[in-house]
């Protein structure tokens, strides 16, 4: 049976600099995630992105909707990066990371190691 478990954490600050009159406002926002992934191990993965852009901003309405359109689309953009590394790391880098099975095909049990004659030498080179 195969257990693991993944823990996200996201954030995300944006400021917005409005023209005195009409034009374009300058948006910046800055995104952060952690992800934490654990199976018999323990991988974590701290990610920032920062974007910029200048938005039409006619009138507040306008103004506030391309605002809200684009903090939207950056963040699922960033968002769908994520996943997509998120899930390449899981068919090449998490399975290099895992150590593999013996030739036995059966998985060490550490703890029953002393009972076994290399460890037992090993236990007798250190003392």
């Amino acid at each position: 049976k195969q257990w693991y478990q993944r823990r996200v954490r996201g954030q995300s600050k944006w400021s917005v600099e409005f023209p005195t009159s009409g034009g374009f406002a300058k948006v910046v926002g800055e995104m952060k995630v952690q992800v934490h992934y654990f199976e018999d191990g323990n991988v974590q993965l701290h990610t920032k992105k920062t974007t910029e852009e200048s938005v039409q901003v006619s009138n507040p309405e306008e103004g506030a909707k391309n605002v809200v359109e684009f903090i939207g689309r950056s963040e699922k953009e960033y968002q769908l990066g994520i996943n997509e590394n998120y899930r390449e790391m899981s068919a090449t880098t998490f399975k290099s990371l895992r150590r593999a099975l013996p030739i036995t095909k059966n998985l060490v049990d550490w703890h029953k190691l002393h009972s076994l004659n290399i460890g037992r030498d090993l236990m007798n080179r250190t003392t």
